[in-house]
């Protein structure tokens, strides 16, 4: 006898595939790598065609090490559960047996009540909150919480007949409810607040890939992110972190040392690490809002903490010193003598010190001035966007998006935003600028290996 298959596909390499056929008619395969790590692979064939199935990869799909053996069984309408052999475990076990269970996505949409989203521009970590309806227990019981702490809310948005938008994955921290009543309250972090500043390397606190690349990749993969990618950083860095360290820190400790790199989320909570300019990070552009009529200020600060009248760029290796003297700040006098000192990295050139002073010049005259709004809502706005208001038919560009607040729900929808003056589109805050040019920070516990 002969199987004649009507399709065949070549997914990807990896050892003992356990295949599963999803009620949404995809396929996900899971299996293990050369060192017994468990990986996936996502197909979702369009219109039921499967010859030619796109796969998507699923980085890591369990913190256990050394798995083998792997055996699993879909329960109709319900999930897949399945058991394998682990030779290691996050928490230092080792030769466990491990009964495993996939649980399908829920639909709560019903539920929701309203919530908020939150971003800074100081933090990688955003926050959300949600409040939804516990009808008949659906949620929450005695002895069962759907909505149980580290689950993950994936959220959409759609209105009328548009297409829906990704508002993010949020993974919960807290669940709580108070009784009588029928509403739980949720609060959550993104991606990168609950797996990488929760986690610490411990003992698996060495990256010797070839690539700094690679190396950034291995930690992403530790931390059993799902979706993430890294831009290439031309460097061979080989890493070691100090075993109490939070994945986040040590993530951070190496930006610091990559001019114009950050980490940051997508709106689709994909993690990256790359250039600000790395077009797979979602970039900023230029939002109109015309003052009292689809936005209102309620909040105005005026500082000079980062205003300045002359400004110095030194570089020790050549030896190279610069003064320039600022032109009359936009929103007040400034005493004359009021410099900031810059020390940017050795091989800097004279042509280089000019551009970086004439960059701060332009940042620190408009500088000083901080004007929180509420108005329309507007879920693609991100950190770094730029702010043009309409006011009595003038148009005046105000600043740089820095903080960022949804409220979506049954009450209303609305987005609030604080705008810096200091800041341009495509452009760096001016502290952001100074700690480019002065090199950064120091690695922190971090050891570099070359």
């Amino acid at each position: 006898m002969i199987l004649e298959f009507e399709y065949t596909s070549q997914s990807a390499p990896g050892f003992s595939p356990q295949a599963v056929h999803m009620m949404d008619n995809s396929f996900v395969i899971v299996y293990t790598d050369e060192t017994g790590i468990v990986k996936g692979q996502v197909a979702k064939p369009e219109y039921g065609l499967y010859d030619s199935l796109s796969w998507k990869e699923n980085k890591r799909m369990s913190p256990d090490d050394g798995v083998s053996y792997p055996s699993m069984k879909k329960i109709a309408h319900y999930g897949v559960y399945g058991f394998w052999s682990a030779s290691a475990y996050e928490n230092g076990s080792s030769g466990d047996h491990r009964f495993i269970m996939y649980m399908l996505p829920t639909d709560i949409s019903h539920t929701f009540i309203d919530g908020n989203l939150n971003y800074t521009k100081d933090s990688a970590v955003s926050s959300a909150s949600f409040n939804f309806m516990n009808a008949n227990g659906f949620l929450l019981r005695r002895y069962r919480s759907l909505v149980s702490p580290n689950a993950k809310i994936e959220l959409y948005l759609s209105m009328g007949s548009s297409d829906e938008i990704s508002l993010g994955k949020w993974y919960i921290d807290r669940v709580s409810t108070s009784i009588p009543g029928n509403n739980i309250s949720v609060t959550a972090r993104n991606t990168i607040g609950k797996l990488l500043k929760e986690q610490t390397f411990d003992e698996n606190n060495t990256f010797t890939e070839p690539t700094l690349t690679d190396n950034l990749k291995a930690i992403l993969g530790y931390a059993a992110v799902e979706d993430f990618f890294v831009g290439d950083t031309s460097k061979s860095w080989k890493l070691s972190f100090k075993a109490e360290e939070t994945l986040l820190d040590g993530i951070e400790n190496i930006i610091q040392l990559l001019p114009g790199f950050k980490l940051d989320e997508t709106s689709y909570g994909v993690v990256g690490i790359g250039h600000i300019s790395d077009s797979r990070f979602e970039q900023p552009s230029t939002y109109e809002f015309e003052r009292d009529k689809n936005c209102w200020s309620y909040s105005t600060e005026y500082s000079d903490e980062q205003t300045f009248s002359r400004v110095c760029v030194i570089c020790n290796e050549p030896s190279n010193t610069l003064y320039v003297d600022l032109p009359p700040h936009k929103l007040w006098p400034m005493p004359s003598h009021r410099t900031l000192y810059i020390t940017v990295p050795d091989g800097t050139s004279q042509s280089e010190l000019l551009t970086y002073a004439s960059n701060l010049s332009e940042s620190i005259a408009i500088s000083g001035r901080v004007e929180t709004f509420a108005g329309r809502f507007t879920p693609q706005m991100i950190i770094g966007d730029a702010i043009r208001m309409i006011a009595d038919g003038n148009i005046e560009l105000i600043g740089t998006v820095t903080s960022i607040r949804h409220t979506l729900g049954r009450k209303g929808f609305y987005t609030e935003f604080t705008v810096d003056s200091g800041g341009r589109k495509g452009k760096p805050m001016m502290k952001d600028y100074v700690s480019q040019i002065s090199g950064g920070k120091t690695a922190g516990n971090v050891v570099i290996m070359s």
